[in-house]
């Protein structure tokens, strides 16, 4: 275990481990068969923070999802002296489901010789409390499809198989040039390397600038699943990354029809209640839960997020 000084590591924030091993005991589906489509049988585990989880929660409340896969949220800063494991809460909580204090505990109860860092999201399996799957498109795009069943009444598909390539094609786009951006920044080893991420961030925002220019969503008319990828780091670049990544080139508000497209999502009750913005600026500045004795641990007083709902 790593003990933490207060002076944190750029990386030590929303660590995302997105190399992993295509088979592992973390990455089963239901697609497959290997995992059964049953109601009230998993939960979401998703830190309110993480652009990497919540597009997945957004897109459970608003499919309906919600109603039979029930969420869990982490407790949103690293535990002093802790940054290998994710917990429940501030203290020794428990998730009131799962009934486990920390999300390792789940990680080993599917592999007891499991010695990796927990992350999330994770979808656990609630008669087991076995980790099934952490992979966050894998899990995204496995509800998004296999449980289609489960929508609510009035809700369009969002992983349309007649489209399907397209949406999926869109996804990974947006994960590449743009959700993985920051993490990425911050493990920039040089001015050359940190440029040519920022220009590959900034050259995406400009496309999908004219993108939406005659359009409502990113492929057409209805909201499809890279739509909560987009929105979800949208706000985090307003909040966050913006400042702390150096994505400074331009403000969120400098693109009329990205503006205009994060704030109408976000007024969607899925959205709304799925962004938190205190917590994603603690997380992502304070990190852990250790005194902050620094400045690049406080928490910047802006931007005013009264915006969003201008």
């Amino acid at each position: 275990m790593k003990i933490m000084t207060d002076k944190i590591q750029p990386n030590d924030a929303c660590a995302w481990q997105p190399n992993k091993a295509t088979e592992t005991p973390f990455s089963k589906k239901f697609s497959t068969g290997e995992l059964p489509v049953e109601p009230n049988r998993y939960r979401l585990i998703w830190g309110r923070f993480c652009p990497w989880a919540t597009p997945i929660a957004t897109m459970l409340d608003y499919t309906g999802l919600d109603n039979v896969i029930s969420k869990g949220a982490i407790y949103s800063l690293r535990h002093a002296g802790v940054d290998d494991n994710w917990f429940f809460g501030k203290g020794d909580e428990t998730d009131p489901v799962l009934k486990t204090t920390s999300l390792r505990e789940n990680f080993e109860k599917t592999d007891p010789e499991f010695t990796g860092r927990p992350t999330v999201p994770a979808l656990v399996d609630i008669k087991t409390g076995k980790v099934v799957n952490d992979s966050s498109q894998g899990i995204m795009n496995e509800l998004a499809s296999a449980w289609k069943p489960y929508f609510k009444p009035g809700v369009k598909d969002v992983l349309p198989e007649s489209n399907k390539s397209a949406v999926l094609e869109m996804a990974n786009t947006i994960i590449e040039d743009i959700t993985a951006i920051p993490g990425k920044i911050a493990g920039a080893q040089s001015q050359n390397e940190y440029e040519k991420l920022a220009k590959q961030y900034f050259d995406r925002l400009e496309w999908l600038d004219e993108r939406l220019a005659d359009q409502q969503y990113l492929l057409g008319e209805q909201i499809t699943v890279p739509d909560f990828w987009l929105v979800v780091s949208l706000i985090r670049f307003d909040t966050v990354f913006y400042f702390k990544s150096k994505l400074n080139k331009k403000a969120l508000t400098d693109f009329p029809n990205l503006w205009r497209y994060a704030k109408e999502c976000y007024q969607l009750p899925a959205f709304k209640q799925n962004t938190d913005f205190q917590a994603i600026k603690e997380h992502f500045f304070k990190v852990s839960d250790d005194p902050v004795r620094s400045i690049d641990r406080m928490m910047p007083v802006g931007p005013d997020e009264s915006k969003w709902n201008a």
